[in-house]
């Protein structure tokens, strides 16, 4: 039987873990981070996010947000929505694993009217669904467990996106799966973007879903559409986030438990997340805040 899952356990922290839950899980997840660079694909691009605008784009990040928030937001803006749009045609987003949905309007603004619909479903409802979906008729939301991707996912759709939530399923590469007969039963011109968390975020986030993502667990995802496509890497942020992430973030707010200093110097933290991103950018990042993993399928032109 194919693997279901990039993890060899079956721990998923969130959900209620006993003490010796909590050990394995970080455990389990250590050995399943080892060897990041080992039996990845060949075909699987890997590059590092640069973007040497960033002052250009710096006040549409959110102060407060984490640097790899700050970091995926920017990937997320900087998009070539232009190509997109003239490779898709009219844009069809389903955001999986949407939580409150926030990305809509969000990228309704940044796609800059590129976007013809986005569609947001989570296995829970929240009450912002509402809110979004009255402010604009190009939003819709609706439940839908993963599992049953295949049976909910709308017809028309033709850019799959995450946002922080391929960590949290339980089965991540049945997910992907069937993604890969949904592409090959409409043989559309596809685009995937999912933003996931690196192997530093065990580190940073402590119990957060199930696991974290190296390019060897990446590329058994990637590889499912390498055969009518192509799959791009890319490595948000480097060891300055990481620093910053876990000084400012996981250390007082997580481990000392003696508040959030985003909150307590939010001029400083300001400061000092715009410096770390600009000094990631200047150098390799083998060890990333984030990734983000682009697959296109039945392109025509190559965009990435």
């Amino acid at each position: 039987m194919p693997a279901a899952s990039t993890s060899f356990h079956r721990l998923n922290a969130d959900r209620h873990l006993g003490k010796p839950a909590q050990v394995a899980y970080f455990f389990f997840n250590w050995l399943n981070n080892l060897f990041p660079y080992v039996n990845v694909d060949r075909e699987l691009a890997i590059r590092d996010f640069r973007e040497a605008s960033l002052d250009t784009y710096w006040d549409r990040l959110a102060p407060d947000a984490s640097p790899s928030r700050k970091l995926s937001d920017l990937f997320w803006l900087t998009l070539p929505w232009d190509a997109i749009r003239a490779e898709l045609g009219d844009i069809h987003l389903l955001d999986v694993g949407c939580g409150r949905g926030d990305y809509g309007p969000r990228l309704l603004s940044w796609a800059q009217g590129h976007i013809g619909s986005y569609t947001g479903t989570d296995v829970q409802e929240y009450d912002t669904w509402k809110v979004h979906q009255a402010h604009d008729s190009r939003i819709r939301f609706y439940r839908s467990d993963v599992a049953d991707f295949r049976r909910t996912v709308p017809d028309r759709a033709n850019f799959l996106m995450s946002q922080s939530a391929i960590e949290h399923f339980d089965e991540d590469l049945r997910f992907f799966a069937q993604v890969r007969g949904f592409v090959l039963k409409s043989r559309r011109n596809m685009l995937q973007v999912h933003l996931c968390p690196s192997q530093a975020c065990l580190r940073l986030y402590l119990l957060h879903g199930v696991r974290q993502y190296t390019p060897r667990t990446i590329s058994k995802m990637a590889r499912l559409f390498l055969s009518d496509g192509y799959a791009v890497l890319y490595r948000l942020g480097g060891r300055a986030c990481n620093r910053l992430h876990y000084e400012f973030i996981t250390k007082p707010l997580l481990i000392q438990r003696v508040g959030d200093l985003r909150k307590l110097r939010p001029e400083e933290y300001v400061r000092r997340s715009s410096e770390a991103m600009s000094t990631d950018m200047t150098r390799p990042n083998r060890s990333p805040a984030f990734y983000a993993m682009v697959i296109h399928s039945n392109w025509q032109c190559r965009l990435f």
